[in-house]
């Protein structure tokens, strides 16, 4: 067997990229079945949605763990490292384990690739297979799964998994999930499988009516946010967190605090202890308060509306689709208001640029566009056009618009640039896409 060094494992998978998305379960059924069907071997907590599904992923293992559990996680993508995408047992993955295991499934990889099932593996569903490795190699009680895209052909609906998520579903990626919100949550919520839990945290009337439906369906058990679990009391701590009283399915749950900012969070709290005490009934144990509240307080989510540094205040924030940018403006507006704000904008090229870029200017005294180290990153040409329609007279932003408009060719030139210009009370905020935090946002 080839043994892999970290920089080789993360070259191949570079340049697995070329690929793009290939929606089907045909190749990562295949290359499990060579591997054993590791998937069969682990329990799994499958998280769909449009945002949020990091956090909630992450929320939900590490509760888990605390518990006494040897959970896990796979989500995706990573900020600077493939080792952010594994999590297990209280640490992320490390480059030597990492190495090893990408080494322990190349065989079976190339043999995939040989056999021609509408052309070679993708990047997304060999790190999926990867995942599912992992927790069988590792003894793992529960891996909590992120979607990559949707939910029916995403390489992680290999799993059967006995709860499901769903955070909340926006319009995104239509060309291959569908042009309505009924048409792309129906694709989410294939990850329902027969006599499973559901939880979600979607109000939206459409998105219920599928999932009611669906679990219908599979026998399955639905819970919503508001009616089946809900926050009774939350409370904002400056630059830190929220502290949060919540009303699960099977208890309440006193004084939680998260050192996680942004004002979605406590929903995505909300909807984890919902799934955490769902998978703890299933495992026929009852959630510990005093472990729950102590495993929580130490949880990082980078580039979540994470504050980086103070004075000024500069804040990383992952946002990547108009649903997200408009939670954004949210959180810069209540909690930041009166304060001069220097946004650094750079978005993906096949995203809804023009609605998320409207939505920026809202909240813009300075802006600064730029492009992200990734080919796929928007021409700042274009953004910049883009936004002087936006400006002209009879636009759509609800403002004359920013004082200062700057274009710079990097997010670290930019950042850099921002903090020369900036006063010690000012805002700075990076958003746009994950792609923009490479290199900005470091794990601990």
């Amino acid at each position: 067997m080839k043994k892999f060094s970290y920089k080789e494992a993360s070259g191949y998978l570079d340049k697995c990229l070329i690929f793009g998305i290939k929606p089907g379960l045909e190749r990562i059924r295949k290359l499990l079945k060579l591997l054993g069907e590791p998937q069969k071997k682990t329990e799994f907590i499958h998280i769909v949605g449009s945002n949020g599904k990091t956090s909630t992923a992450v929320m939900t293992a590490v509760m888990l763990y605390g518990q006494g559990l040897r959970s896990a996680y796979h989500i995706s993508p990573h900020i600077n490292e493939y080792t952010e995408r594994f999590w297990f047992c209280g640490s992320n993955i490390t480059e030597g384990r990492f190495a090893m295991l990408f080494s322990s499934i190349y065989p079976a990889i190339e043999r995939v690739n040989s056999m021609d099932i509408g052309g070679e593996m993708t990047q997304f569903e060999i790190i999926s297979a990867m995942g599912f490795a992992l927790a069988a190699q590792e003894n793992i009680d529960v891996m909590v799964l992120e979607a990559g895209l949707g939910g029916r052909w995403d390489a992680t609906n290999a799993a059967d998994a006995i709860v499901a998520g769903l955070t909340g579903v926006s319009l995104e990626h239509t060309a291959i999930l569908g042009n309505t919100i009924n048409e792309i949550a129906t694709e989410k919520a294939q990850v329902i499988k027969t006599h499973s839990k559901v939880a979600t945290a979607s109000s939206d009337e459409k998105v219920l009516k599928v999932l009611k439906d669906r679990a219908a369906e599979t026998h399955s058990e639905l819970f919503i946010y508001g009616k089946d679990f809900f926050i009774q009391e939350k409370q904002k701590i400056y630059l830190e967190g929220w502290k949060v009283d919540i009303k699960g399915i099977k208890d309440s749950y006193k004084g939680l605090f998260i050192p996680l900012y942004g004002n979605y969070q406590p929903v995505n709290l909300s909807l984890s202890v919902a799934l955490s005490e769902l998978y703890m009934e299933h495992a026929r144990k009852r959630i510990d308060k005093k472990k729950l509240s102590g495993s929580l307080s130490a949880i990082k989510v980078p580039g979540r509306f994470e504050v980086l540094q103070r004075e000024p205040v500069v804040i990383a924030d992952t946002s990547h689709n108009p649903e997200g940018i408009a939670n954004f403006v949210r959180n810069i507006l209540e909690n930041f208001e009166g304060k001069k704000k220097i946004i650094i904008f750079s978005v993906l090229s096949d995203k809804d640029y023009r609605t998320m870029l409207a939505g920026i200017l809202k909240i813009s005294d300075t802006i600064i566009l730029t492009s992200s180290n990734t080919a796929r990153s928007l021409p700042v040409e274009i953004l910049e056009k883009e936004l002087y329609k936006l400006l002209r007279p009879g636009n759509e932003t609800g403002q004359a618009g920013p004082q200062e408009i700057y274009k710079i060719d990097t997010i670290s030139n930019s950042l850099n640039f921002a903090l020369k210009i900036s006063g010690s009370d000012d805002i700075i905020c990076i958003t746009g896409s994950i792609t923009n935090l490479e290199d900005i946002v470091q794990e601990d």
